[in-house]
């Protein structure tokens, strides 16, 4: 079980997946948010939702839609209880993070907020995800990545004019902005 710890959904508990995830810890997830400012009207895209909390951060703080996105068929299923049980109907995508991009082109989204944090053994991952994004044309002008991981990982930020780099214990939140 996890709190909500912002917005009009403050201190809900939504549903975390017993196996397989990792949930941000508060303090790095509030921080996260806090690092965004204001997310009002943006849309998000939770790549790797887990159980879907920084989506779910972003909504409660005033983002106007929000996909999330899981490979894991039972962990997608607790995304969407978690959001039934806010009101919310959003779009949960059951996919592989690179087939999900590819649907999220086809149905022409495109993201003002990006939050990324795939299983730390995955670190190609967060390459191929800001790649594809990119590629695909999935991010708005003054879109906003954020990355979470523990470790180091490789990341071209050259793309992006604004890169900033916070640390919480053994977690690191990258934030990458287009503008």
């Amino acid at each position: 079980m996890l709190k909500i710890i912002g917005g009009k959904y403050r201190s809900r508990i939504i549903e975390t997946p017993e196996v397989g995830t990792v949930p941000t810890k508060n303090m790095v997830r509030g921080a996260m948010l806090s690092c965004l400012g204001d997310v009002s009207g943006l849309v998000a895209l939770d790549l790797f939702a887990g159980s879907g909390a920084l989506g779910i951060e972003a909504l409660s703080r005033g983002a106007s839609d929000a996909v999330f996105v899981d490979a894991v068929r039972n962990t997608s299923l607790i995304i969407k209880s978690n959001l039934a049980k806010l009101g919310e109907s959003r779009e949960v995508l059951n996919l592989d993070y690179l087939a999900a991009l590819k649907k999220l082109k086809e149905e022409g989204r495109v993201f003002d907020i990006v939050f990324l944090d795939p299983p730390y053994a995955l670190k190609q991952a967060y390459q191929e995800s800001i790649n594809m994004l990119l590629e695909l044309g999935l991010l708005s002008d003054d879109a906003q990545i954020i990355l979470e991981y523990e470790g180091e990982i490789e990341v071209d930020r050259t793309p992006f004019a604004f890169a900033r780099e916070y640390k919480y214990g053994k977690t690191k939140v990258l934030l990458l902005r287009r503008n």
